[in-house]
């Protein structure tokens, strides 16, 4: 690939939404259902958590490419028998998105007695803990309008014998966004230096005599110290098809808490994304309101960031609108008339074909 990274920014129409819960409310609002939500200057405005939305990608990703699925499983109890440690897989090789998404192991008590008898049967001294830090960097998705965002339902549960039950929904009407970028360079590549162990010893062991995995070559100093480097088989390919499958799941991206009462489509409705020599995620807060409150790109801003990052742009900078929803949608299309001005080159379609021109393109 002629590029390590992708750096992106997207947005969410979150109209008439409730997408992220915070539980119930305190005081003389312990009936309502209250939002995540922050302060961002004088005002307050709603958020969807990192955790969550990378969760609805996750599983886009898995249902869009047929991936096999990285379960979340109870591996420990507490003393009250309550799960107190859960994991995934921790198999980059077999899951996708492990290898995008990362995870850290947390090894249950019956997992740590049997740690002699693995570590003996792949000759080594001990089997290490497991820690993969994410490809996938992402921030929250937070809320472009400032006022006018936040309400709430008020409603009631009729019960046959006694008197009605109030309760509250908080909910919003904005659009969310969020930053991503993806270090392409470390998927499918995995460092297991010292304490710090990306690939599972035990898994290496095996995947590495079922032709799965590849040794890298390491320096003399870093391979008397017994650090090692593995990669996929086939790792361009496969890396290819890891970056394009997380990129088609993005533009498709579906989820979202209380879907059932406050049913949203949460693919993004914009999305700009560029491939990079660097991991800056540059395409940052590049949104506002209009004085209608309508949604607008900052045009002047969005120059200023690519004049500044021509140098580590290493393709075409990929522009999603869909239609109708960015009020000035006009000047963004007009981008295309000054490309020799800014020395790059711009795809703008719909958020999906940009998404599919990237793939075919940029590999």
């Amino acid at each position: 690939m002629k590029f390590n990274n992708i750096a992106g920014t997207f947005v969410i129409d979150a109209n008439a939404s409730f997408l992220n819960g915070a539980g119930l409310g305190a005081g003389e609002d312990k009936t309502t259902v209250v939002i995540k939500k922050m302060k961002d200057g004088k005002h307050t405005i709603p958020y969807v958590s990192t955790q969550s939305w990378k969760r609805w990608l996750r599983n886009t990703a898995v249902e869009e490419n047929e991936w096999k699925k990285s379960e979340i499983k109870g591996i420990d109890v507490n003393d009250k028998g309550n799960t107190n440690k859960v994991a995934g897989d921790l198999n980059p090789i077999l899951c996708p998105e492990d290898d995008i998404f990362g995870y850290m192991s947390a090894k249950s008590k019956e997992a740590q007695k049997n740690e002699k008898e693995e570590a003996k049967r792949i000759g080594i001294p001990k089997v290490r803990a497991v820690i993969r830090k994410s490809p996938f960097v992402a921030t929250i998705l937070k809320s472009v309008k400032k006022t006018g965002v936040l309400t709430k339902d008020d409603a009631f549960v009729h019960i046959k014998n006694g008197s009605p039950v109030p309760y509250t929904t908080e909910f919003y009407n904005t659009c969310l966004e969020g930053l991503f970028c993806i270090e392409c360079n470390r998927i499918g590549i995995f460092d297991n230096r010292g304490d710090r162990v990306e690939l599972d010893d035990a898994k290496a062991y095996d995947y590495l005599n079922e032709g799965l995995i590849e040794v890298l070559d390491v320096d003399v100093e870093n391979e008397s110290k017994g650090w090692k480097r593995y990669q996929l088989t086939n790792l361009e390919e496969q890396r290819k098809e890891r970056i394009a499958g997380i990129l088609k799941a993005l533009s498709v991206l579906r989820g979202g808490a209380k879907q059932a009462a406050f049913g949203t489509d949460v693919a993004p409705k914009v999305i700009i994304m560029a491939p990079m020599q660097s991991a800056n995620p540059i395409f940052n807060n590049l949104f506002e309101c209009d004085e209608k409150n309508n949604l607008k790109l900052k045009i002047d801003v969005l120059k200023e960031i690519l004049s500044d990052y021509k140098d580590r742009i290493t393709g075409k900078v990929y522009i999603g609108i869909r239609k109708g929803y960015v009020s000035n949608e006009e000047e963004i299309k007009a981008l295309k008339e000054i490309e020799n001005d800014l020395g790059l080159e711009f795809e703008i379609a719909s958020p999906i074909e940009v998404v599919n021109k990237f793939n075919e393109n940029e590999f």
